[in-house]
Parts: structure tokens; sequence; C-alpha cells
């Protein structure tokens, strides 16, 4: 019995034994794992309470700082929600994600990350106000622009951007414990209220749409910063009275920060004689000195359609009266 004893005592320890060195061997082998962490994303809406009623998707740009590949991770809604990185330094953006018409360009680094709206024609506007189909197969140049906005791109209205960046992020993946990264989305548009009072003859039209140059063609979302050339908007204008027309539109806002200039709202007139009629407005002090830079309105009175009958046949279909200067109101 004795002998036997000693037998399965010298067992069981040479059993513990392999285990214990088995266990020794293996360890360090799982040191050297990649690691990950649990981040909890949130989008506190602080600085545009207003997107967080309208928006209904929300992009997270992932940037690690060793070089890896960049993740696009996509929430439902506005609250945000939980992702698993590799522990590591990251930057992050933000982006909605639930629009048609932004285009984004230089996505590479979060400092750079660009959005955009595709070339458009002057005319487009009227493609919502006509009953039918309007013809924009006029040359693009051939189009009467306002006075010293003839070089400028003519860009497609946006849709309303929010968007926001936070640098040198520390995902440190300890256990049991969840990091939350706040994001804080800013508005990255603004809209303008176009409304023309005083307008004669406005029962002859048939078609009528407008334009504002000197707005910014793009946007920076790390930074909120207006960039790019300068841009012209086409816009649709409705009548809200006989003698009333208003537009509505979103653009980046007005000017590159870097440089300064006027801006000049033209408006185009087709009238059941097919007569084409042009319109020009100086409305720089209006847009500059707006109280609210966010939502800019633009007044302007005196659009006297009728009157333009009297000029006679002129070169360019899109006859033009002088410019008209419109003081602040």
């Amino acid at each position: 019995m004795s002998s036997t004893s000693t037998v399965v005592r010298r067992t069981v320890v040479m059993i513990a034994l392999v285990i214990v060195t088995a266990a020794c061997e293996h360890k360090p082998l799982c040191w050297h794992h990649p690691h990950t962490g649990m981040l909890k994303v949130d989008f506190a809406w602080w600085d545009a309470p207003q997107g967080e009623e309208l928006v209904s998707s929300m992009a997270l740009y992932v940037y690690p700082r060793n070089g890896d590949a960049i993740k696009r991770i996509d929430f439902p809604g506005t609250a945000g929600g939980i992702i698993e990185l590799m522990v590591g330094d990251y930057d992050f953006l933000c982006l909605n994600s639930d629009t048609e018409t932004l285009l984004y360009e230089n996505t590479d680094k979060h400092t750079t990350f660009s959005i955009y709206t595709r070339d458009a024609h002057p005319l487009s506007g009227m493609e919502v106000r006509a009953d039918g189909d309007f013809n924009l197969s006029d040359d693009y140049e051939t189009i009467k622009r306002a006075e010293g906005t003839e070089n400028e791109r003519v860009s497609r209205e946006c849709e309303d951007a929010y968007g926001h960046a936070v640098e040198a992020i520390h995902v440190h993946g300890d256990p049991g414990v969840m990091q939350v990264v706040t994001m804080y989305p800013k508005m990255l548009t603004v809209h303008v209220h176009v409304i023309i009072e005083d307008v004669a003859c406005l029962n002859i039209v048939e078609k009528i749409s407008g334009t504002l140059s000197g707005l910014s063609g793009r946007v920076r979302v790390a930074d909120s910063k207006r960039i790019g050339e300068h841009n012209i908007v086409p816009f649709s204008l409705l009548p809200t009275d006989e003698t009333t027309l208003e537009g509505y539109f979103v653009t980046f806002g007005h000017c590159p920060e870097d440089v300064k200039k006027f801006h000049k709202l033209a408006v185009y007139a087709v009238t059941e004689d097919d007569d084409h009629r042009f319109f020009e407005y100086d409305v720089t002090t209006q847009v500059e000195e707006a109280p609210n830079q966010r939502y800019i309105t633009i007044i302007v009175k005196g659009l006297d359609i009728c009157g333009m009958k009297d000029m006679g046949v002129v070169v360019d279909p899109w006859a033009p009266i002088p410019p008209i200067i419109v003081p602040m109101l």
C-alpha cells in the first residue's frame, strides 16, 4: 500500500509539473498577441442641436497614427455606439452620412478631409421651377453671368453637413475598462433665403431661377474652414404671392476665408413669349454683414420684367439691365 501511494503521489506531481510547464511556455506567446480595447463613441450635439433631430446616420473615420489602413464605421442615428480597436493611438473624424449630393476629397488625412458638390449649369434652378423640361443644352460659356463672375465655377447646392475631428486618442485596452471618446459635430453649411419683392409682370413669367456668386466651393471638416475657389450656386425661385419671389438653398458659406469677394445675385427669367431676361444685383453687404452667418437672408426690391420689352433685339439672348446696388435694409 505504501509503495502504491508513493507511485500515485509521484504521478500527480509529474502531471502538475507538466501542466505548469505548459502554461509557462504558452503564456509568453499570449503576451505577444495584439490586444484590443473597447471604445464608446458619443456624438454630443451641443454646437449644432438641430442636427440631432435632422441627421439619420453618422460615419466615424478612424485614422491609426501608426500608418495602418483608415477605417470607416457607420452608426444609425445620432447617438454613437461601441467599437473595438487595436491598442494604439488614433485620430478620429465624424461626418453625417445621410447625404446624396456631398462628395469627399483629400480623405487620406483627417486634417485635409473636405467636402464639395459636383459642377452645375447656371440655369439648373429652372429644372425645379419649370412645368416641363427646360433645355440646358446651351453652351456653358454662352450663359449670361453677373459682371465680374465670369470665371467662377458653378456648383450644385449642397445638403446640411455636420462634422468634427479629435486627435491623439490612445486606446489602452485595459481589461474591464470602457473608454469614451466624445465628438462634437458642428454645422458645416449655411442656409440662404432670397426674397425679391415688388416684382412687376410676374404673371408673364414661364420659368425663373437665380444664382449667387462669391460662395465657397468646399469646406474642411476638421476645422470647418471654407476653402477652394469662388463658386456660383444656382437655385430655384418660386412665387409666394403676385409680386414676390423666394428661394432657399444650402451652401458651404460665402467666400473662402483667405480671399474676400463681392456677391452678385443674378435672376434669369423666361416669359410666355420665350423672351429671355437677365437681372443683376450686388448683395455683398447683405451677405457679409448678415447677423446670423449660418442663416443668411437677402432681400431685394424692384424687378420689372415688363420693362425689358423696350430694349429691342440683342445679340446675347439673356438681355441684361444695368447692375442694381442693393443696400442693407
